[in-house]
């Protein structure tokens, strides 16, 4: 009986040692794997994290381009409107002088009118007609300047 119980103790001995010597290889195998683990987690996340830079880098570039190309436009878009607005002037510059030179002509007409008018009543002394021929002179060199303005105008147009 007590050699059976000896037997018993030996057996469960070794089974227990076994039982632990098992134990200890199925913890350390958990280690190393759980150490490769990280280690796979660490790579992978740093190629995760490289992945995610260059898309920040693509997305800084694309809005860079995006601003330059904004900018062009609103470049672009001034200097229409500047364009634009040269054009208008110029054609209001051009209607003014026609205005003007219409103007100036109606005056001479009158004028011219006026002379033959009091020229056949004979209200009209030398000297009046004199003054009223230097008035409509000037008025003419006025129109021919005029002119010459009015064709450089429509030349740049």
């Amino acid at each position: 009986m007590k050699l059976i119980q000896i037997i018993t103790l030996l057996v469960f001995g070794l089974f227990c040692q076994g039982n632990w010597a098992q134990d200890t290889k199925d913890s350390n195998m958990p280690a190393e794997n759980t150490e490769q683990q990280k280690q796979n987690k660490i790579l992978s996340d740093s190629k995760e994290s490289e992945e995610i830079q260059k898309r920040l880098q693509k997305a800084k570039m694309e809005a860079k381009k995006l601003e330059r190309t904004e900018k062009k436009a609103e470049k672009n878009q001034k200097k229409a409107e500047r364009e634009l607005k040269k054009i208008e002037d110029l054609a209001s510059e051009i209607a003014s002088k026609k205005k003007t030179i219409a103007k100036t002509d109606k005056k001479i007409d009158r004028i011219l009118r006026k002379m033959k008018k009091d020229e056949k009543k004979g209200k009209m002394s030398p000297k009046e007609m004199e003054k009223l021929d230097q008035k409509i002179d000037k008025l003419q060199n006025r129109m021919v300047k005029d002119r010459q303005k009015l064709e450089e105008l429509e030349s740049k147009q």
